[in-house]
C-alpha cells in the first residue's frame, strides 16, 4: 500500500506501469516530462458527456506529455508533440482550480494526469484550503497503477476511464505497449471498487465511474471485446461509445486505420451494443467527411 506518493518518483520515477526509472528532476521520462506540472489549456468544455459537461461546463485542464505512445492521437500537439504548453507550480494550478469554480464549472477535469499525480494531489490539497468543493474527474487512459488509484480514494470523485483494447499485440502496435489490457482491467477494477458506478444528482455527476471507448476503424473484434468484458466485470457502470475516430498524427502510417469509421462498421457495434445490458452513452454516427 502506497502511503507516499512521492515514494514512486523519487529518487526514480516509477509512478505509471512503464516504471522507466528516470530521475525525472534531471531527464524526462518516456511520459515526455520533467518533474514539473505543464498544462496545455484550461477552460470550460461542453463536449464531454451530458453529466460531466452539464450546463455550465466541465473546468477540464489539459496536461502535456502521456506515459502512452497511440499513434493515433487527437490531441497529438499536446501529448506527443507538447508543441503549446507552460509549467506552472502546484500552487498556481490549484489556483486555475479555483477560478474554475468561479466560473461556475461543475467539475474540475483532469485531462492525462498520470504522469503528474503526485503534484495534482499536491495541488487539490491547496485548492480545498482555498474553498474547492466542485468534485475532480480523472480523464484518463487507465493505463494506471491500480496500486496508485486506491491511493487516489480521497482525491478523485469521478474517473472517466478509457478501456481501448483487449489485444496486447493491437495495443503494442498502436500505443507503444502490450500490457495495456492487463494494466487497464485492474486500474478499471480499483476505480470501481474506490467510487462504485456513476452516480448523478439532477443531470451531474457527482462520483463514480464512466468507462469511455473509441470505435477504431477495421477492428470490429476489439470494440466486441472491450464491451463484453465490460458486461461480465462492470456490469452497472455506464459507457460512452465513441464514433469519433478519424486518421490523426501518425495514423496514416498503419493500414487498418487509416480511414475515417465506416457507416456499416458503426452499426455493427451498436448492433451489438444493444444486446447487452449496457447503459450509457452512444455517440451518433458521422462520417466527418
Amino acid at each position: 500500500m502506497i502511503k507516499d506518493i512521492k515514494e514512486l518518483v523519487f529518487p526514480k520515477c516509477r509512478l505509471c506501469p512503464r516504471q522507466c526509472g528516470v530521475e525525472r528532476s534531471l531527464h524526462k521520462g518516456l511520459c515526455k516530462t520533467n518533474n514539473e506540472l505543464e498544462i496545455a489549456s484550461y477552460n470550460l468544455h461542453f463536449g464531454e458527456e451530458p453529466p460531466i459537461s452539464g450546463i455550465n461546463g466541465s473546468g477540464t485542464i489539459f496536461f502535456a506529455g502521456c506515459s502512452l505512445s497511440c499513434v493515433y492521437c487527437q490531441n497529438y500537439p499536446i501529448s506527443q508533440l507538447k508543441s503549446a504548453y507552460k509549467k506552472v507550480s502546484t500552487d498556481e494550478l490549484a489556483e486555475i482550480m479555483i477560478k474554475l469554480q468561479k466560473r461556475g464549472a461543475h467539475n474540475i477535469n483532469l485531462v492525462t494526469p498520470s504522469h503528474f499525480v503526485h503534484l495534482i494531489c499536491e495541488s487539490i490539497d491547496e485548492a480545498k484550503k482555498l474553498g474547492l468543493k466542485i468534485p475532480i474527474v480523472y480523464n484518463t487512459s487507465s493505463y494506471d497503477r491500480d496500486d496508485v488509484v486506491l491511493y487516489l480514494e480521497k482525491y478523485v470523485d469521478i474517473y472517466l476511464a478509457d478501456l481501448k483494447y483487449t489485444n496486447s499485440s493491437l495495443s503494442k502496435s498502436l500505443s507503444g505497449v502490450s500490457d495495456y489490457f492487463e494494466i487497464a482491467i485492474k486500474a478499471l477494477l480499483a476505480m470501481y471498487k474506490t467510487k462504485g458506478a456513476l452516480k448523478v444528482i439532477n443531470g451531474i455527476a457527482t462520483s463514480g465511474l464512466m468507462v469511455r471507448h473509441l470505435i477504431l476503424p477495421g477492428h470490429p473484434d476489439n470494440t466486441i471485446k472491450v464491451l463484453k468484458w465490460i458486461e461480465d466485470n462492470l456490469p452497472d457502470v455506464p459507457i460512452s461509445l465513441m464514433s469519433q475516430y478519424f486518421p490523426a498524427y501518425k495514423a496514416f502510417e498503419f493500414k487498418d486505420i487509416n480511414r475515417k469509421l465506416k457507416e456499416i462498421e458503426y452499426n455493427e457495434i451498436v448492433s451489438y451494443l444493444n444486446k447487452t445490458q449496457i447503459d450509457g452513452f452512444i455517440q451518433d454516427y458521422c462520417n466527418n467527411s
